[in-house]
């Protein structure tokens, strides 16, 4: 059985005589003051949680108002931006960021480096997305560097701020720092040629062997949007000496290399050049050798777009003029060499990682036997919020070692790597996984000890 009790204040009965004309006697008990406190405390907790719920809805709205940046940049000195940007909200995870700054970078033809940031919006700054430029110098300092790139960082920002309520606790100043006006000219008595000198050596000495190395390069650029002009010069030497007993043993080996490239820009998808190289080396037993080529290429994508993207097919037709230092196992001291070559070139830059890779295959005229496959591939994949996986590899097909030196090689020239030996392939590798967790906001700097 189902009983229920209501209290006495909803009760009502009906005092009934014998007489059934008296009119009915209704009573209604009133709340007892217990039952007043009662209701009075309820509306007071209530009202308490009504308050308490909207000052913590109004930190989350103050905290989701704040837009979380995720720097996805190799190079950059990213404990220098928290330094300079504290009210800034970094995370280190991208599947929690409002904006992803994706940072790539270039060689320019100065020696210098262009950086492209690519501001990526997310959630609700989908599609609206921006792209910045700084070109770096070949004499610029690390810290020129991190500066030139914390004010792109801080301009970029600025856009997506913007268009929040951070922008109201922020104060801007823009001016122009060496006082320049817009409608001054630029001369340039180089003509955009860029020259550099690069010499340097190495040694080591211990009390059975010693070793040393000097290298010197001499290069010129000019690069422009419709040519490419690239001029290279080196000389390297390197020596080696053993002393076993009484004895000396020198490994001695050099090389010489100079090479002139003349790329013309056709379209936004095509290209031609020119390309021409000398060469000499003991290790590959090549006296003199020279080449020239011509080439075309053409871009799936346009070139504007290649700080993101190039997907790229190249060919080359090419004449070879080597004379060997000694006979080769073909019986040749020098010849003659009609060759070509196709690569294609993979390179991608994104949110999700990036990937470079290539495939290259050549042979000889004479004889299609005589040909080198090649695969090189750099990549990083970002394979969940906190686990990645990142990878080099090359590999070689070799069947046009026509330069190898005739007869058997001796111990000596095994041991200290005297020339090249015989070989059908090669394969260097390197693979790894790289696993981040824990806080998901990194804006705080801690540099003691």
């Amino acid at each position: 059985m189902l009983a229920l009790q209501f209290p006495s204040y909803f009760c009502r009965y009906q005092n009934l005589s014998s007489n059934p004309y008296k009119k009915e006697k209704v009573i209604q008990h009133q709340p007892s003051s217990t039952m007043r406190k009662f209701f009075a405390r309820l509306v007071v907790g209530y009202l308490l949680i009504a308050t308490i719920s909207s000052v913590h809805a109004q930190e989350i709205i103050e905290k989701k108002a704040l837009i979380n940046f995720f720097i996805d940049c190799e190079d950059c000195d990213l404990t220098y931006v928290r330094q300079k940007l504290p009210f800034v909200s970094l995370v280190r995870d991208p599947k929690l960021a409002d904006v992803h700054l994706l940072v790539s970078d270039s060689q320019t033809g100065s020696g210098g480096r262009k950086y492209f940031m690519n501001f990526i919006g997310i959630n609700n700054f989908k599609d609206k997305n921006f792209q910045f430029e700084f070109i770096a110098n070949q004499s610029d300092t690390e810290d020129d560097v991190r500066k030139g790139l914390l004010k792109i960082f801080k301009i970029g920002m600025l856009s997506y701020m913007a268009q929040s309520d951070e922008l109201n606790s922020l104060e801007v100043d823009v001016t122009e720092k060496d006082g320049k006006k817009a409608d001054q000219m630029i001369t340039d008595p180089w003509k955009k040629w860029v020259f550099r000198i690069e010499s340097g050596g190495e040694f080591q000495k211990e009390k059975r062997q010693d070793e040393y190395s000097i290298r010197t390069e001499l290069r010129a650029d000019k690069i422009t949007e419709e040519w490419k002009t690239r001029l290279i010069a080196s000389y390297e030497l390197n020596q080696e000496n053993y002393w076993d007993d009484e004895e000396k043993i020198t490994n001695k080996q050099n090389e010489k290399q100079a090479s002139g490239n003349l790329i013309k820009s056709l379209s936004q998808r095509w290209s031609a050049g020119v390309f021409s190289e000398y060469s000499s080396s003991t290790y590959t037993n090549i006296n003199h050798s020279l080449k020239t080529a011509i080439a075309l290429e053409y871009n799936f994508f346009d070139w504007s777009e290649s700080n993101r993207r190039i997907f790229s097919i190249g060919y080359h037709l090419g004449l070879k003029n080597v004379n060997y230092h000694e006979e080769t196992i073909y019986n040749k001291t020098k010849e003659t060499l009609a060759y070509e070559n196709l690569k294609i070139k993979l390179e991608m830059v994104q949110p999700w990682g990036s990937i470079e890779t290539s495939l290259e295959g050549s042979h000889y005229f004479h004889d299609l036997l005589k040909n080198r496959l090649t695969l090189e591939s750099d990549l990083s994949i970002r394979l969940t919020k906190q686990l990645s996986f990142f990878g080099e590899i090359q590999c070689e097909l070799i069947h046009d070692q026509l330069y190898l030196v005739k007869g058997e090689a001796s111990m000596e020239d095994l041991l200290l790597k005297r020339r090249k030996l015989e070989t059908t392939y090669e394969i260097n590798a390197e693979l790894g996984i790289r696993l981040t967790f824990g806080s998901i906001y990194n804006n705080v700097v801690n540099e003691r000890f």
